[in-house]
């Protein structure tokens, strides 16, 4: 079993709420469990720890953890700022085909028809992102996976895919596109950012329901 089979299944385990915030996830124990090596095991808490769903301490190992009010609000802060960067540069630099294909995603993604759960939509606008992302540099693409891997993991912890009263930034998702094929960079990157403070919303929302603290994950 590869690190990354390790992390896919402990992620399952903490988004499904069998692994509690402050659970500790022990090397050996886990190793022993899944029957792989401990370098495996080390490494997938690493990536565990780079999606936010688990801290690592010296010399006593990996607990889980929960995102908190401000650190979900800080995610999405930089995504916006992220995410309206991307937009321009496609603006200026992506081909007439390039914007036609992204344009086209997101006029599927706003059929809502097409897209009957929150997490299809979810998933589908990370991958338009991504689209966009391609006419950035590479240093802004890597941001941007980072982000998008954390984003994804984190709606999936919070239940978001599970919540059918969302529709989702639609009317904003409009307005990028309508953007994008006008190649107005100013209205771009507004329109892409308000895609995500949507989505920062509607996080804020679920945390403050579950009682999220500042400093601290949900309170029990």
């Amino acid at each position: 079993m590869t690190a990354r089979d390790v992390a896919r299944q402990l992620r399952k385990q903490i988004q499904a709420g069998d692994l509690q915030p402050g659970d500790w996830l022990r090397e050996i124990r886990l190793a022993e469990k899944m029957k792989t090596g401990r370098s495996a095991v080390r490494e997938a808490l690493k990536l565990l720890e780079s999606d936010g769903l688990v801290e690592l301490e010296r010399f006593r190992g990996a607990r889980v953890t929960a995102p908190t009010l401000y650190q979900m609000f800080d995610l999405f802060e930089i995504r916006a700022a992220l995410f309206g960067l991307v937009a321009r540069f496609a603006c200026f630099r992506a081909s007439d085909k390039a914007i036609a294909e992204i344009v086209g995603r997101i006029a599927h993604l706003v059929d809502m028809a097409t897209f009957p759960s929150f997490e299809a939509r979810i998933n589908e606008g990370i991958e338009i992102g991504m689209l966009i992302t391609k006419n950035a540099s590479r240093d802004a693409q890597q941001m941007m996976a980072t982000s998008d891997r954390k984003a994804r993991w984190h709606y999936s912890y919070l239940g978001l895919a599970e919540s059918p009263g969302s529709k989702g930034p639609m009317e904003e998702w409009a307005a990028l596109a309508a953007a994008l094929s006008a190649r107005n960079a100013e209205a771009a990157a507004e329109a892409a950012r308000q895609v995500i403070y949507f989505m920062q919303h509607e996080v804020t929302k679920v945390l403050v329901a579950r009682g999220a603290l500042a400093g601290g994950g949900p309170a029990s």
